[in-house]
Order: C-alpha cells, then structure tokens, then sequence
C-alpha cells in the first residue's frame, strides 16, 4: 500500500510539519542548511505562533471586542 504525499498545506492544517519534513528530507528535498524554503516556512510558523499568543484574536464572552 502506496502512502499520499503530505502537501506543506495539509501538515501546516494539520499539526503534522514534523512528518512534512521527514517525508521531504528522505525524498532527498534540502530542508536544513538555509535553503529559501526553510526560512519561509520558520517564518510563517512564526507569525502562526504569534497570532496565536495573540490576545485580540481571541473571541470575547459576548462576541464584541
């Protein structure tokens, strides 16, 4: 049984990047040593991070902020 290929999308959805990344480095894909794609993506789990942490993305009890 052949295993679909986990699309940066569908990992970054689904909390699953660690196996994104597993799958792309045995694929023989550089992601550790600099490349434009590992900064983009340390980038933007970033700013998920922060706008996580965020307060103002968080819904008040009565739906107004």
């Amino acid at each position: 049984m052949a295993f679909r290929r986990l699309s940066l999308r569908e990992a970054l959805a689904s909390d699953r990047l660690e196996d994104f990344v597993r799958q792309e480095e045995a694929r023989g894909v550089e992601l550790a040593h600099g490349s434009n794609f590992e900064r983009a993506l340390a980038l933007l789990i970033t700013q998920r991070r922060s706008e996580e942490r965020s307060p103002s993305r968080l819904p008040s009890h009565d739906g107004f902020r």
